[in-house]
């Protein structure tokens, strides 16, 4: 062998273990081209007001949920998807008839109150109790066997406001255990301070998750929680407590689900998701049918600028969200065989406040994958995140069957004022914010359903 070969068959094998160890190059996406045309796009403020406003709210398992459903088959078809369908299942449906708070005695009035999601009913003429306050759940658990027997618990931490809305999983706490501790403890009702930022407004919302609780609980707003307050510093005070409820205990709720075939891999499957049902004061256009209209008009624009996916793209519009994610279970049970169908999920379930994060929850080895979508959404204001993510809402129960989630961080400043409240309507929603929401999705589905990268990689 000559010198010369012989030196560049060495240079060979010495680059060898580098080309071997090379991540496979990322495709690059037309980011400009799908940020310019989400920007401009107004789809997702079309299907917000056409849901929010043809149904309006939507509770689980009521008439107006399976006509939304209805809706959203026909919608989406309208849309271009195919075999537009329903994942039906059963749920124990629960709506408020009648409720209310008043404080007796020398101070009488009556105080803004609302049932929790799965509050049982009182006697018909309401319950009289006294009412001891704590501070938070911590403090009501602490409480001595036996002390509240005859009254009502009533307690009262706050949530603060924050961009990223990390006080709202603490102040729920109570929403979902106050009856079962307080009724352990001896009480015969639960008050409890809005998990919400609203100073007059209500934010209502589920219990126990998919349960009935123990005791009728009314949420007072955070006004009312604050008059309450000052009125037991003045001594004890007694509250008549009613609360009316209809429960339906073999009730149906659904999934709707739609697809855009891909045409390398069609049985791959990129999930976009949103959440159909709603609570009932308000008419849910931010929570969440701003979510469905984001998702769904996203997958239209980047069809329409890069072509037929190679993936296939399924929309879940999940049913019975916000009464413990009892649609998500139920999906996920029907795909815990063939979960390593889904490639990637993500879903929109923050309201419109604009994108500022991106979290991944991708395999190991994806981090050149990472660097590429966060790089392709750096010019929308939204900055490279954790790696931590869980999946939003229902897609969070797809997690835990290895499939790789994105999250969005979105600016929470206005929407714990709003959502699970009367406020949550379309005069709520702002556009330019929803056209910002538009812009991140068809970029980060391009990454996954208009190429064959693996974000399970290790």
């Amino acid at each position: 062998m000559g010198r010369v070969r012989a030196g560049l068959v060495a240079a060979i094998v010495a680059v060898l273990p580098t080309l071997a160890g090379a991540q496979t190059p990322i495709p690059s996406p037309p980011a400009k081209a799908l940020i310019e045309a989400a920007l401009k796009d107004d789809r997702a403020y079309a299907i917000t007001r056409d849901l929010s406003t043809e149904i309006g709210p939507r509770l689980a398992g009521s008439e107006a949920e399976a006509r939304a459903r209805a809706w959203a088959v026909a919608r989406l078809t309208q849309e271009g998807f195919t075999d537009a369908r329903i994942e039906t299942f059963p749920l124990t449906a629960w709506e408020r008839v009648v409720e209310s708070e008043t404080i007796l005695g020398p101070h009488s009035q009556r105080l803004e109150a609302h049932a929790t999601g799965g509050s049982p009913s009182t006697p018909p003429e309401g319950i009289v109790g006294e009412v001891v306050r704590f501070a938070d759940m911590a403090a009501l658990r602490a409480a001595a066997p036996g002390s509240l027997t005859g009254k009502i618990a009533f307690v009262d931490d706050v949530m603060p406001v924050t961009q990223d809305g990390s006080g709202y999983g603490k102040a729920v706490v109570k929403r979902r255990e106050c009856s079962s501790v307080a009724a352990d403890l001896g009480a015969i009702g639960c008050l409890i301070r809005s998990a919400g930022t609203s100073e007059r407004e209500v934010h209502v919302g589920q219990g126990a998750r998919g349960q009935q609780s123990k005791l009728p609980v009314l949420i007072l707003a955070n006004a009312d929680s604050n008059q309450l307050g000052r009125v037991l510093q003045k001594g004890p005070t007694q509250v008549r407590m009613l609360v009316q409820t209809k429960v339906q205990p073999a009730a149906l709720s659904g999934n709707v689900i739609a697809e855009m075939r891909g045409t390398e891999r069609p049985d791959d499957y990129v999930v976009l998701a949103c959440h159909l049902d709603s609570w009932d004061l308000g008419t849910g256009a931010l929570d969440d049918a701003v979510g469905c209209g984001i998702v769904t008009a996203a997958a239209k624009i980047v069809r329409e600028i890069a072509g037929p996916p190679k993936r296939s793209i399924r929309m879940i519009w999940y049913g019975a969200e916000e009464v413990g994610l009892i649609g998500a279970a139920a999906h996920a049970q029907a795909m815990k065989d063939k979960a390593d169908t889904y490639v990637f999920a993500a879903e929109s379930d923050s309201g419109d406040g604009k994108a500022y994060q991106v979290d991944f929850g991708f395999g190991a080895g994806t981090g050149a994958i990472k660097e590429a979508i966060a790089k392709a959404l750096a010019p929308l204001g939204v900055a490279r995140g954790t790696d931590t993510a869980r999946g939003q809402s229902d897609i969070s129960t797809l997690r835990p069957l290895g499939v790789p989630v994105m999250d969005l961080q979105q600016d929470a400043s206005k929407y714990f004022s709003i959502h699970h409240t009367p406020d949550d309507i379309l005069e709520n929603v702002d556009p330019e914010s929803v056209r910002q929401n538009v812009a991140v999705y068809p970029v980060t589905a391009w990454f996954a359903a208009w190429t064959t990268l693996d974000f399970r990689a290790q």
